[in-house]
């Protein structure tokens, strides 16, 4: 049975959130607002920060956050929070994610700066993906949802790396 975050759990996510963003605000004396946060996260991936298109917006997975509640308050959020902060600071160009800005935000904020969790998600859902059957000179070859329609929409052609053939839907 998967069980998902509650009301109360959620606002704790958003306090300890908010925390964590004020800490950098008096580390870099400024005012950087708070961001907006989801739980649609889906896979198995337990939070991920997402810049673009002048939106920025924490995601967290509702389902693995819930199981590993404890853990992730102390580990998932400072490691997404320092993701926002190091974007607000040094903006993202010749920023590698978990270059050395985010190691030492994550050193200010006392947090661990390993960049995965090692949790058993073996009765977690994950995600299928469908692929579609190619054909080369020498094999079959399977391709992905999005490659497939690149190739329908005449965007884009793949050839097999050991004979050079083109690739055919089969």
């Amino acid at each position: 049975m998967i069980i998902e975050l509650d009301q109360k759990e959620q606002q704790q996510v958003v306090d300890e959130t908010t925390k964590y963003i004020d800490l950098a605000n008096n580390l870099f004396e400024t005012n950087y607002p708070t961001i907006p946060i989801t739980f649609d996260l889906k896979g198995h991936t337990i939070g991920m920060y997402k810049q673009g298109r002048g939106e920025r917006l924490i995601r967290y997975n509702s389902p693995i956050f819930a199981k590993f509640f404890d853990a992730n308050l102390r580990d998932t959020v400072p490691h997404e929070v320092a993701h926002y902060i190091v974007d607000m600071h040094y903006g993202a160009r010749n920023i590698r994610p978990h270059g050395k800005e985010w190691r030492s935000m994550m050193e200010r904020f006392n947090a661990d700066a390993s960049r995965t969790a090692d949790y058993d998600l073996s009765d977690m859902p994950k995600r299928s993906y469908s692929s579609i059957a190619y054909r080369c000179d020498c094999k079959v070859h399977q391709l992905g949802i999005r490659r497939h329609n690149k190739v329908i929409q005449g965007k884009m052609s793949y050839s097999c790396r050991h004979c050079g053939d083109v690739l055919t839907a089969v």
